[in-house]
């Protein structure tokens, strides 16, 4: 059989030409690998009390999502919203810069709390300290009661760990300011107030935040206090609970770090359990520690609507004032739109999916509607229609999901990923929603008729004979789809971006078909 060589004059995607021979016709497809230099990735994340395991389990897995972003070098841009349509700080809002630290007693009763929001202010490098004439429980509630430390300790973040605090200017006097809510709920127990939250850097500049974050904590009391059974605490999933021993003195400071590194002399170095959010609204390629900023903002909470609605606040967040004020306008123009779904309820979105699908087509233009690559709906939820009305999709160890008809809908209509709510591993469900967002294909539709036991497929690292890297091998570096004429590449084998696959084959005598990528 003499092979059709005039593929390296033709680098044209999806290619093809053909030949005869005396005894048989011959067909050679020649496919280049996409690239996608820019791709905007939004995660819908259901918030409602059923969902923290789930947002667990896909928080521990950034980097098997973020794979195939790094291999091709993608610029990236990933931003997280939940699906609650009642709480003013979500509504179609990026997470990133909200968070609270919360001291709870061995018993669970709330000893201090704070929490603070991007409104704030924090910026890196710098603790965010108490003044001293706000040292209660109640009076570290108000955000003017706060300010940035500008006391320099190791290289150049600032802050005064461990030592009294400077008075913050135009700070309230307890005594005549109202509180905020600080979760203490009037009347008492004696473990509430004992101990203050005065001091905390988020967002480290000399050190990664996995290594460079603390809280200082103030025993108002004239007495040693033990800490054993004490947990460090926030309202979605962080939770660390101090080693047995761990006294606060009298009147004393206790620093607690997650690391000795950057400075700080810690007393308590926390070992997993509690990290602290910074103001990353979007995780993109030069976000520092980009594995944990991801795990704090899919870490989106319980304490969502039951109403889950994430269509709609998928529609929220490109309207104005909260696209621009609260989201930063995020989504480029010459990048490609992955839109993703986590959530073990049905929509309850007010419009139906076309009007939904209408909307946010129509933010990348006419082409989406054409191009999948473009603008596509990935979804993890309840994936099996049930056997009854009324009953569960799937069902795990942590509960069980309803079947996400108007998600699964919308993802079939934009060729995206469907994948179970339900599964153990959320490894191989993240690898698939990442590579899918990065644009590469995985798999290459032939344009004649395929002779399965004659195919040879080979990768070229460029349009020439003197690039070719391999010889592929059937079922172990890509399957032949009979169905769909296809040659096919799971997570793994998939070429990498810009590369050429050659497909060599006979021609079947049934006829031929027109193929390409998809």
């Amino acid at each position: 059989m003499t092979l059709c060589r005039i593929w390296p004059l033709l680098p044209i995607f999806g290619l093809a030409c053909t030949e005869y021979s005396y005894t048989s016709k011959t067909a050679i497809d020649v496919f280049q690998q996409n690239q996608r230099n820019k791709v905007d990735v939004l995660m819908v994340v259901d918030n409602s009390g059923s969902m923290i395991e789930e947002q667990a389990k896909l928080g521990a897995n950034f980097q098997a999502f973020i794979q195939y972003f790094q291999d091709i070098d993608v610029d990236y841009q990933i931003g997280v919203i939940t699906t609650d349509m009642v709480n003013e700080s979500d509504q179609g809002r990026l997470r990133g810069g909200n968070d609270e630290i919360v001291l709870l007693s061995a018993a669970g009763l709330t000893i201090d709390r704070v929490a603070w929001s991007r409104a704030w202010g924090i910026e890196p490098g710098r603790a965010w300290q108490l003044d001293p004439a706000s040292l209660s429980a109640t009076a570290n509630d108000l955000p003017s009661a706060w300010c940035a430390s500008t006391e320099v300790y190791g290289a150049s973040d600032t802050g005064t760990p461990g030592a009294a605090n400077h008075a913050c200017p135009g700070a309230p006097r307890p005594d005549t300011d109202e509180p905020g809510d600080s979760g203490d709920t009037g009347p008492v127990p004696d473990e509430a107030g004992e101990i203050v939250i005065t001091e905390f850097l988020a967002d480290p500049v000399d050190v990664e935040d996995t290594l460079g974050e603390w809280i200082e904590l103030t025993n108002v009391t004239s007495e040693d206090l033990l800490l054993d059974g004490c947990v460090l605490a926030d309202d979605d999933i962080n939770r660390w609970t101090f080693p047995a021993g761990t006294v606060i003195p009298a009147l004393g400071r206790l620093v607690v770090a997650r690391s000795d590194q950057g400075g700080v002399l810690a007393d308590v170095l926390i070992e997993g359990g509690f990290t602290l959010n910074n103001r990353d609204l979007l995780i993109t390629p030069g976000t520092d520690d980009p594995a944990e900023v991801f795990a704090e903002n899919v870490a989106v909470g319980f304490t969502g609507w039951g109403w889950e609605m994430g269509f709609e606040t998928a529609r929220q967040a490109f309207l104005e004032p909260v696209y621009t004020e609260a989201n930063g306008a995020f989504l480029r123009d010459d990048a490609s739109f992955s839109l993703i779904f986590l959530s073990d309820e049905e929509d309850s979105s007010p419009y139906t999916v076309d009007e939904y699908l209408r909307f946010l087509t129509e933010l990348k233009g006419e082409e989406a509607y054409r191009d999948h690559r473009i603008f596509n709906i990935s979804a993890v939820v309840g994936s099996t229609p049930p056997e009854f009305p009324g009953d569960p999709s799937c069902e795990s160890e942590h509960g069980a999901a309803v079947y996400g008809s108007r998600f699964i809908k919308a993802v079939e209509r934009t060729e995206g990923v469907l994948e179970s709510i339900c599964a153990a591993d959320f490894s191989p469900i993240a690898a698939e929603l990442g590579l899918t967002a990065s644009g590469l294909e995985v798999e290459f539709v032939l344009h004649e008729a395929c002779d399965e036991n004659s195919l040879v497929v080979s990768l070229y690292a460029d349009a020439t004979d003197e690039s070719f890297v391999r010889e592929l091998v059937k079922d172990v570096d890509y399957s032949f789809v009979p169905e769909r004429n296809a040659i096919r590449f799971e997570e793994e084998q998939v070429p990498p971006a810009q590369y050429y696959i050659v497909a060599e084959y006979r021609v079947l005598a049934v006829g031929a078909g027109n193929g390409g990528a998809r």
